[in-house]
């Protein structure tokens, strides 16, 4: 059913598509013979686009979604190769970076699978556009170049392939929960003697399945946001290194280049934290306890905070003889990382953001204090939520798992994790742990 759908869907923007591209391969200026295998693969393009337009819609389609969704994954590799190859005589145009619509769509049909295939089949492709450059632009022929092309497709193809097999897997689930409450609803409905209050109590129940299906919905959202934005950078600072690889320096070059490992860390991070609440989903989230200096942990945090924001002030106060405090310290500082970012992120220019740890009736605490617009008191249990966002927010990076994750750490820590906040003025959002 979704492959085909999605083929119906690709069907009609490759034919909305053509006349752009057959205007293209009109207004181009070729080297003598060139022209001609243009238009014959401009000429295969309009006949295929076609048929599989037709294809999409037919009997034999939806028989074969799988089958059909092979055949136009072919295509689509075959005619994108043909414009590489036939337009690599043009100095300067990052031709070959059309690739990465091939590889998206070989992404969203097979998941990682067909990324990594689809990379795989793009490097001879890659090779054979630089071969011709060489030969008709008298250039060195670079490997480096096919190599750096071909790791960014296989890159691509990992990261892009597991969030869409992670978001088919959350969309089946939450389907799949409101399927199953809504025929016990209907079933408990039925009976004649059923009490008003369990009626009431299963009616919350659906209600809340279908809550989370919106949730699930809205991450779907935004961590299609959240890739396209770095994904686009990466793109065009590959675009900008494949094009003038021979013109720029070497500080130009490492400058693109920390740009790239910057926003695939911005990546990571969103794939991190997807990974960790699976894993506290499934049970299956590690811990290594010991005892720990909480005062140097909470002074770790705010140092490496300091280092990567300016405009906001840092103002740690640590009471003297803080008690020891028995936890894993990777997993707290992860939840000391979170407050003090959020806070940040929160937090207008110039301002300072509190950061206080103390000891009370043998409990510590870690109090993390911004003067940020606030929360709502009808959201401040939201944003302990799976994927919980407050409204009015969503321009603000994130995937909503953060403070989720926090708080299942604290949890598991035999200690909680709170939030107190006036609208206008600010939060606090405090960290509760066991002393040893």
């Amino acid at each position: 059913m979704r492959l085909r759908g999605l083929e119906r869907w690709i069907s009609a923007l490759r034919l909305l598509a053509f006349p752009f591209v057959a205007w293209l391969v009109a207004e181009a200026t070729y080297p003598r013979g060139w022209e001609r295998w243009a238009w014959l693969t401009t000429a295969a393009y309009a006949l295929g686009a076609v048929g599989l337009y037709v294809l999409a819609r037919s009997r034999l389609g939806e028989a074969r979604a799988f089958a059909q969704s092979l055949l136009a994954q072919f295509f689509d590799t075959a005619i994108v190769a043909g414009y590489v190859l036939v337009f690599s005589f043009e100095a300067g145009t990052p031709v070959e970076q059309i690739l990465y619509i091939d590889l998206a769509a070989a992404c969203v049909r097979f998941e990682i699978v067909g990324g990594l295939l689809l990379a795989a089949a793009s490097a001879p492709i890659v090779g054979g556009f630089e071969r011709l450059r060489v030969d008709r632009l008298h250039i060195p022929y670079s490997w480096q170049l096919v190599a750096l092309q071909t790791g960014f497709e296989t890159m691509m193809a990992l990261i892009v392939g597991w969030l869409v097999r992670r978001m088919l897997i959350e969309s089946h689930e939450a389907v799949a929960r409101a399927h199953e409450a809504e025929t016990l609803r209907d079933e408990l409905a039925g009976r004649v003697d059923l009490a008003d209050a369990a009626y009431e109590s299963e009616r919350q129940t659906v209600e809340e399945l279908r809550r989370l299906s919106t949730l699930r919905a809205d991450f779907v959202s935004m961590v299609s946001h959240d890739v396209r934005t770095p994904m686009a950078t990466v793109t065009v600072a590959a675009q900008a290194l494949r094009a003038n690889w021979h013109q720029l320096g070497v500080e130009q070059r490492d400058s693109l280049l920390a740009v790239i490992d910057e926003e695939i860390g911005r990546l990571g991070g969103l794939v991190g934290e997807v990974v960790d609440s699976s894993k506290i989903d499934e049970r299956s989230f590690s811990y290594s306890f010991g005892e720990l200096d909480l005062a140097a942990l909470v002074a770790e945090a705010v140092v490496a905070a300091e280092l990567g924001h300016d405009g906001v002030r840092i103002v740690a106060s640590l009471s003297p003889g803080l008690p020891a405090v028995h936890g894993d310290p990777a997993r707290l500082r992860q939840v000391l990382t979170n407050l003090i970012d959020n806070a940040i992120k929160y937090s207008p220019e110039g301002s300072a953001i509190e950061v206080r740890a103390s000891a009370h009736n043998g409990d510590a605490s870690v109090e993390v204090i911004d003067h940020g617009p606030g929360i709502d008191a009808r959201d401040q249990q939201l944003v302990f939520e799976k994927f919980g966002r407050v409204p009015g927010t969503s321009a603000k990076p994130g995937s909503g798992l953060g403070l989720y994750i926090a708080r299942a750490i604290a949890d598991a820590h035999g200690g909680a994790l709170e939030v107190s906040s006036t609208l206008g003025e600010g939060s606090t959002f405090t960290l509760r742990l066991p002393t040893c």
